[in-house]
């Protein structure tokens, strides 16, 4: 998952295309960050976060079903290099992944959001638009692509922010159990996924290729981050709220909740 709270990443030292690639998204994600702040310091935080959660399922319910699909494209790649280690890398991150979308259900059943009602909405049109360009990639270009999506969205937050957003906001940690795993479990991904950036046998094109599809992914993740905000914004008219995922009341304090 993104650090949702910096967009910064939890290394400081890099080497080889790792480092060029971090470098060079460093550069050009301070609009994403603002607008990712703007969500977690949001002044009506515990109000908007089942939104938040709500788009976050969008994205997260394809990450198992796209890392297959990328291992299975990997292996119409006759005579490519990358074929099996990037193939394996992908199947084994698949496995990894499943079911982490139950997770976000599980937290917004815990707000009073239920499943059945998840489910019967449509996800956000740019989360369809930030997922359906990487099976672009993958398909038409070369699998190498989602490894820049990755890139961006394996950054998870650490989890003295997420105790602090609970503090400050009243959120419970028992309806944040999605972003707290991926604190745990998601720097040594981080970690992984640039050694092996760094070994896999690239070439100067599928390097390019994979800091497109990062770029893209920080251009898509801007719109999806904004829908978050702006549709939020829907609560306050009467005719449109019930189009919200939110509390019913706003929460008053932590110890309300936990």
């Amino acid at each position: 998952m993104n650090n949702f709270r910096t967009g910064e990443t939890t290394r400081s030292e890099f080497t080889g295309r790792s480092h060029r690639l971090r470098t060079t998204l460093s550069l050009t994600r301070s609009r994403l960050t603002g607008l990712v702040r703007e969500v977690w310091y949001h002044p009506r935080l515990a109000e908007l976060y089942p939104e938040f959660l709500f788009a976050m399922h969008g994205v997260m319910m394809s990450s198992a079903p796209g890392m297959r699909m990328a291992a299975d494209r990997c292996e119409e790649l006759k005579g490519d290099p990358l074929r099996k280690p990037l193939g394996d890398y992908y199947r084994e991150h698949a496995e990894e992944e499943k079911g982490h979308e139950e997770w976000l259900l599980s937290d917004l059943a815990s707000l009073g959001i239920s499943r059945e009602r998840v489910r019967r909405r449509l996800p956000y049109p740019s989360v369809a638009a930030l997922v359906g360009s990487q099976y672009y990639w993958i398909k038409h270009v070369h699998p190498a692509a989602y490894l820049g999506y990755l890139a961006i969205l394996e950054q998870p937050a650490e989890t003295e922010f997420l105790e602090e957003v609970h503090e400050r906001s009243g959120i419970p940690l028992s309806s944040m159990t999605c972003h707290l795993k991926h604190a745990e479990l998601d720097p040594d991904h981080v970690v992984e996924f640039d050694a092996l950036l760094d070994d896999f046998p690239l070439t100067r094109e599928q390097e390019e290729l994979i800091a497109i599809s990062a770029l893209s992914t920080i251009h898509h993740l801007e719109r999806v981050f904004g829908d978050i905000g702006e549709h939020f914004a829907r609560i306050d008219n009467p005719a449109l709220r019930d189009t919200v995922f939110t509390f019913s009341e706003p929460v008053a304090s932590a110890a309300a909740l936990v």
